[in-house]
C-alpha cells in the first residue's frame, strides 16, 4: 500500500536538521566590527539559495528595540519585495537569530531565515507579484538593514506616523548577502538538440552523473533555477521547456510525447549522464508530462511530482498523431473567481483517463499541499484507486498543511496569487508564510534523498 506522510506535525524538526542533509557551500563569511559600531554578521554571505545561513547584530544597546529589515529588488520587474523582524539585544548588546526569536513583524518566534522566507511585495509595489529567479549566472542580492526600534514596513518604507520616540528613520548598519542558484564549477549548455529545447546543467567534474528532467507548469517558458540547484548538489539537471519557447507551440494543447521521449533520450546518451534511467521533477502541468513519461517510457527510474493531476487537464496528449491521454473535461460553473483570483480546486470532472503509471519502472514521490487553490485535495487518490496494489508500493504521498501550490526550492517567498503567464489570468495558489517555508525546505531535502537513492549512478 502507500505510504502517506502528513508533514506538518514534523516541520520543527525538518528546520533543525536542514545541514544534515545539504552540503556547505561556503563561499564567504563576514566577520563581526571591531569598532563597536552596530553591525550586522552573515556566516555565509554567499551561499546557494537552498543553504542556510546565519545571522547576528552586534554592538547594539543593551536589551534595545531592534528591527531586521531585508529588501530584495525583482531582476527584471524592479518590484522591490520586503521583510521585517523585531528582536530585543541582550544584556551585550547581541542578537542572535538562530536562538532569538522575533517578536513581530512579518515572522514571528526564533525563524534563523525568516527574514527571506517572509519576503513580501513592500509598500508602494504591485501585490499579487511572484519573486522569481530569472537569471542563474548572477546572485539574487539580499540587502539586511538594522534600526533601533520596532518598525514595520510601512513605517520603513513611507515614514508614516506612530513610531516610538527611540526609532530613528535611517538604518544603524547594512549588509548585503549574496544567495546562488549555482555553485562555482557548474557549467550551463543551452540545449537545442533535434526538437528538443532547454538548458543543461552539468556539476563540476567528469562524472557520469545522475540524470533528471525539469519541467514547470502552464506558464511556459523555461524556468532554471530548480536545474542549476540540482546541478549543485550533484545531478546533471536538463531545464526543459515544452511549450511558449523559442520555436516550441505557443500553447499547452496537443502536446506530442514523441518530444518528451526525444528528449529522454536525448539526455540518457549524453557521455556525462549514468546509464541505467534518469529522474523527473514537475510541478503543476508539468506533473502530467512527467506522470507519462514514467508511465511509457523504460529510461525513467524516478518520478517526483509536485502539485499535479495524474490525467491530462489541459488538451489531450497525442503519441504518432494519435489520443494517447485524453483530456478530462473542466465544469466551468465550478471554477470560483474570487479576489486573490481563480480558484480551481472543484473544477474538475471525475477523471475517466488516468495515466498508466503502472506500465513503466519508475518509483513515485508525490508531493500534496493542502492549502493549494489549483488541485483538489487529496488529487493522489484517483491514482491509488486506479493503480495495482504491487505498484503502490513504488508510489509515496508526502502532503503538506498550510503550504500553497507553488511549492519550489527553499527559501523561496510564497506567493498566494499571480498572474499565469501561460493564459493571462490572476491565479489562487494559497499557502500560509510560514507553514509553506517548512513544507519547501522538507520537500527539497527528501526530493533530494528519492533521487540519490533510485537514479542509477554507475
Amino acid at each position: 500500500m502507500q505510504r502517506l506522510h502528513t508533514v506538518v506535525r514534523h516541520l520543527a524538526s525538518a528546520a533543525q536538521s536542514q545541514k544534515s542533509y545539504i552540503q556547505p557551500n561556503r563561499l564567504s563569511s563576514t566577520a563581526a566590527n571591531t569598532n563597536n559600531a552596530p553591525s550586522i554578521v552573515a556566516e555565509p554571505r554567499a551561499a546557494l539559495y537552498d543553504e542556510d545561513v546565519r545571522i547576528s547584530l552586534h554592538n547594539f544597546p543593551p536589551e534595545a528595540k531592534v528591527t531586521l529589515h531585508g529588501q530584495v529588488t525583482q531582476q527584471y520587474s524592479k518590484t522591490v519585495f520586503a521583510s521585517c523582524g523585531h528582536y530585543l539585544s541582550n544584556k551585550s548588546g547581541l542578537i542572535d537569530l538562530a536562538t532569538d526569536p522575533s517578536q513581530g513583524g512579518t515572522y514571528f518566534g526564533v525563524e534563523p531565515m525568516g527574514f527571506l522566507w517572509s519576503l513580501q511585495s513592500a509598500p508602494g509595489h504591485p501585490t499579487d507579484t511572484r519573486m522569481t529567479i530569472n537569471v542563474t549566472d548572477k546572485p539574487i542580492v539580499i540587502t539586511l538593514k538594522a534600526y533601533l526600534g520596532h518598525l514595520n514596513l510601512e513605517q520603513i518604507y513611507t515614514g508614516k506616523e506612530g513610531q516610538e520616540e527611540e526609532q530613528v528613520s535611517h538604518s544603524v548598519a547594512q549588509l548585503d548577502l549574496e544567495r546562488f542558484s549555482k555553485a562555482r564549477g557548474v557549467m550551463r549548455h543551452e540545449v537545442e538538440e533535434g526538437n528538443v529545447r532547454g538548458a543543461l546543467y552539468l556539476p563540476a567534474g567528469e562524472g557520469p552523473f545522475q540524470g533528471v528532467i525539469d519541467m514547470f507548469g502552464s506558464s511556459g517558458g523555461l524556468t532554471e533555477y530548480r536545474s542549476a540547484l540540482l546541478a549543485s548538489r550533484g545531478f546533471a539537471a536538463l531545464s526543459l521547456a515544452f511549450f511558449k519557447y523559442k520555436d516550441l507551440q505557443e500553447h499547452m494543447y496537443d502536446l506530442k510525447y514523441e518530444y518528451f521521449e526525444e528528449s529522454i533520450n536525448w539526455l540518457t546518451s549524453h557521455p556525462k549522464v549514468a546509464s541505467g534511467g534518469i529522474g523527473v521533477i514537475a510541478v503543476s502541468k508539468g506533473v502530467e508530462n512527467a506522470l507519462i513519461m514514467g508511465a511509457y517510457s523504460s529510461k525513467v527510474a524516478a518520478v517526483v511530482a509536485i502539485n499535479g493531476y495524474c490525467f491530462a487537464t489541459v488538451g489531450n496528449y497525442l503519441r504518432n498523431n494519435q489520443v494517447l491521454q485524453k483530456a478530462q473535461n473542466v465544469d466551468l460553473e465550478k471554477i470560483k473567481v474570487t479576489e486573490e483570483g481563480f480558484d480551481l480546486r472543484e473544477a474538475m470532472a471525475e477523471p475517466t483517463d488516468i495515466i498508466p503509471v503502472w506500465q513503466g519502472q519508475a518509483k513515485y514521490l508525490l508531493f500534496e499541499s493542502l492549502d493549494d487553490y489549483q488541485t483538489k485535495p487529496n488529487a493522489h487518490k484517483d491514482l491509488l484507486d486506479k493503480c495495482p496494489e504491487w505498484k503502490q508500493r513504488d508510489i509515496q504521498v508526502v502532503q503538506y498543511e498550510g503550504a500553497g501550490h507553488l511549492l519550489e526550492p527553499p527559501y523561496n517567498p510564497l506567493c498566494r496569487s499571480s498572474i499565469n503567464k501561460g493564459i493571462g489570468v490572476k491565479m489562487k495558489w494559497g499557502g500560509r508564510p510560514r507553514e509553506h517555508a517548512y513544507a519547501q525546505l522538507d520537500a527539497w531535502r527528501r526530493t533530494l534523498e528519492f533521487f540519490h537513492q533510485n537514479i542509477p549512478s554507475s
